[in-house]
């Protein structure tokens, strides 16, 4: 798919040029844009993208619509620098092309965050043509656009009826927890933890060790036993043998306080585990809130890994594509704590939930 891309970038580009040189700059440009769409993390990196995004925001042969277009499927860190070469674009063309744009708009499988700034651009000082557009975008795969649809159709008055609609379309977590608010102000009360889809059920073991942040990418045994369905009842941890504890959580946000759960233990590591049992087989998403470094594993297979202490804690902080079976799924999250001692960085505990690519819970039978 990235070769097809480059390859029409570079096609586009040449049907409008003729002599050798401009031809050579055009398809610098188009490698240019090919190789920003990839970047990743790290200073090398981002000192690599910086000198990208300078040749690219001075290339006269890079369009507006071009430079959106790449923004689907590039990683988030090169979307960023997409979607300020789009901003740049954007004013240096006095009159982008509105047909181009609005194609872009209209199709659903562009990135979301470009078609929402063409949403922007083409209603800018067009208050009619936006109150047209925006009814029609509540369902829309773009999270900016479904917000910003249901945020112009929240009523002033107060109806249950319109804001239980609201509510099924909903997917931003702020958005949620509002309209969730708003109907309980009418009294209708709708369970949180339970629209969101949290796991709130747990089987817990701990604490193993983890002084000086050392064994984050350490195989315990326990890993290896859950992999192969031999779970054992104890294990040797950090302070002598452990073994398991159910936990179930009351928290509406599914929050995992595991500071509470192991009084505050520092250096250490908790495996939680559970079965989740899906009514659907396919494609789906984990979604993952959590302020301590963290694994996870769905069916044996790691599907997550992020060694990250007291960065923040949200509800769907991280989020990664996974594959259910119908039935029975199980679930393995290793979460990971430090020994910093700041009043800030006490803080151990996790939420997961699973939903589809909109960020619909699904809800385990």
């Amino acid at each position: 798919m990235k070769r097809i891309l480059y390859t029409l970038l570079t096609f586009s580009c040449l049907s409008f040029v003729s002599s050798s040189s401009r031809t050579a700059f055009c398809q610098s440009t188009a490698k240019a844009l090919d190789e920003i769409r990839k970047i990743g993390t790290g200073d090398q990196e981002a000192t690599r993208a910086s000198a990208l995004a300078l040749q690219l925001n001075r290339a006269k042969d890079l369009s507006l619509s071009q430079t959106l277009l790449a923004m689907k499927g590039s990683t988030p860190i090169g979307r960023n620098w997409l979607s300020g070469i789009a901003n740049s674009r954007y004013r240096a063309e006095q009159n982008p092309p509105k047909g181009d744009l609005e194609k872009i708009l209209w199709d659903t499988t562009q990135d979301g965050e470009a078609r929402y700034k063409v949403f922007v651009w083409l209603t800018k000082g067009n208050d009619k043509l936006k109150s047209e557009w925006l009814p029609t975008l509540m369902e829309d795969p773009s999270p900016e656009l479904r917000y910003a649809s249901i945020d112009a159709q929240i009523p002033t008055t107060k109806e249950a009826a319109p804001l239980q609609k609201l509510l099924a379309a909903a997917r931003h977590p702020d958005q949620v927890v509002d309209l969730i608010k708003k109907l309980d102000e009418v009294g209708v009360k709708v369970e949180q933890s339970k629209h969101f889809g949290f796991i709130k059920s747990w089987n817990l073991i701990g604490p193993f060790d983890h002084v000086g942040t050392k064994n984050f990418d350490k195989e315990f045994e326990i890993e290896k036993d859950w992999v192969a369905n031999k779970i054992q009842k104890s294990y040797e941890g950090k302070n002598g043998d452990v073994s398991w504890s159910v936990h179930t959580t009351d928290e509406k946000d599914g929050n995992v306080d595991l500071a509470k759960v192991f009084s505050n233990e520092k250096g250490c590591i908790v495996y939680a585990t559970t079965e989740f049992d899906s009514p659907i087989e396919g494609a789906a998403e984990i979604r993952l809130g959590c302020i301590n470094g963290h694994k996870i594993w769905i069916n044996g297979e790691l599907v997550m890994s992020n060694e990250v202490y007291h960065a923040s804690s949200q509800i769907d902080q991280y989020i990664e594509p996974i594959q259910l079976k119908k039935g029975k799924n199980r679930i393995l999250i290793k979460i990971c704590q430090n020994e910093q001692k700041e009043v800030w960085a006490q803080r151990y505990q996790y939420m997961v939930r699973i939903s589809d690519s909109t960020g619909k819970a699904i809800l385990s039978n």
